[in-house]
């Protein structure tokens, strides 16, 4: 009498949500690039995850928040100043730049932006 044993094994992919909620830490940063642009002014997810707004914001500018997140929750950093020049917008979180968007003018037109941050 012979036996034959065949095993299937499943691979572990690991659900993303299960990893969520967790605590992060985000970075806002927005630079000069060029120019002296002005009337900077940012809104930005804040720890609540509502919105917050600043105006006439002086450069550099850097804001650090901390936050619970969830799988497909999001941040965002919206600026809007005034030309000639341009301003670097950008999102770190845990330290690493997740996202980056530049915007000038040449005139004294004003200008915008937006970067965001999708967790998967």
């Amino acid at each position: 009498m012979m036996l034959t044993f065949v095993s299937c094994k499943k691979d572990k992919t690991e659900d993303p949500t299960k990893i969520y909620p967790k605590n992060v830490s985000i970075e806002y940063k927005c630079t000069v690039t060029s120019g002296t642009p002005s009337s900077l002014n940012i809104t930005y997810t804040n720890e609540s995850g509502g919105g917050s707004t600043l105006t006439n914001v002086t450069l550099p500018f850097s804001k650090k928040i901390n936050r619970t997140v969830n799988a497909n929750d999001d941040v965002t950093m919206g600026f809007t100043a005034v030309g000639p020049g341009g301003i670097k917008g950008e999102i770190y979180v845990d330290g690493k730049l997740v996202d980056a968007k530049t915007a000038s003018n040449s005139s004294s037109n004003a200008f915008t932006e937006t970067v965001l941050y999708v967790w998967q």
